[in-house]
């Protein structure tokens, strides 16, 4: 018998929720950037032991709920809390107080779900809010850990899931293969990466009407060949992405592929097009292709 159950990873818009999942997982399945809503689906990962099975659902940061790519990512944020047997609420050392944190503390609240926080970046400076948060959850009998990717020593962390898990059901035998750590279409995967490089690329530039299409995916020549359509929003952002000569998108492509080819174990050829479609995010058909639609 094993502890089994789903995990809703939940927090504001860069409390670090992709940052904790790779690391646990000890692999890349969410992809990381210092721009505000960089995880946009719930990307499920798997941390297995002979004692526990936790599958992680890593949810958008809580945003209002608006038409177009904003109301897919509130839908996916309740999703996440309806989903997941116990909670992770992720809170960042940095953090100053705001009516969002308030929302989000609410609906975690509300949801009746057991829950614990987790204060990450721990290796900066403790804001006021963090250290008041943290007087308020003693009191509220709420667990609590301190966690920095610097700390190379993952005793605290392991034991924080270990007793996480034993909250969660016991089953005869783990939900999902062990050897898997995440249950997400390598497509899906493979176009987060692409997205990750333009964020980390275009850094103050990068035009967040900004979306990835997976056009073919198929095995050719004794390898993967990959080709994709990078959406944008407005035609003057092509030149962006492009760079000069296009540098930018091959610098895109070159960084993308390394990421794919450690994933997929092989070698790949990876071919990147930039198109315009005005207003993409609000053409429910193009919503559904990039993935971002919810079936109902």
């Amino acid at each position: 018998m094993i502890h089994c159950g789903f995990i809703g990873i939940l927090g504001l818009p860069n409390a670090g929720k992709s940052t904790f999942l790779n690391e646990v997982l000890g692999e890349k399945v969410s992809i990381i950037s210092s721009k505000p809503q960089t995880t946009r689906q719930s990307f499920t990962g798997l941390v297995s032991t002979d004692d526990y099975q936790l599958i992680f659902l890593d949810a958008p940061g809580l945003v209002e709920s608006k038409p177009g790519l904003f109301e897919f990512l509130a839908v996916e944020f309740t999703k996440v809390v309806e989903r997941s047997e116990h909670l992770m609420v992720l809170i960042s050392f940095e953090q100053k107080a705001t009516e969002s944190l308030q929302i989000l503390l609410e609906k975690v609240k509300n949801s009746g779900k057991p829950y614990r926080v987790l204060f990450t970046k721990a290796d900066l400076e403790e804001s006021e809010v963090v250290k008041g948060l943290k007087v308020d959850f003693d009191k509220e009998g709420i667990v609590w850990m301190d966690f920095s990717v610097k700390k190379k020593d993952r005793s605290d962390i392991n034991a924080y899931l270990k007793t996480m898990a034993e909250t969660l059901p016991k089953e005869h035998h783990p939900l999902y293969d062990p050897d898997m750590i995440s249950l997400d279409r390598t497509r899906d995967i493979v176009a987060e990466f692409i997205r990750e490089q333009c964020f980390v690329q275009l850094e103050k530039e990068l035009p967040y009407g900004l979306g990835v299409v997976i056009k073919s995916f198929k095995r050719e020549k004794g390898m993967q060949h990959i080709l994709a359509n990078i959406l944008i929003e407005k035609e003057n952002h092509k030149a962006i992405l492009i760079g000069k000569a296009g540098s930018r998108l091959k610098k895109i492509g070159q960084e993308s592929r390394k990421k794919i080819e450690a994933l997929l174990g092989e070698k790949v050829f990876l071919g990147l097009h930039v198109a315009y479609k005005k207003n993409w995010m609000k053409n429910k058909s193009i919503m559904k292709e990039v993935g971002y639609h919810h079936d109902k």
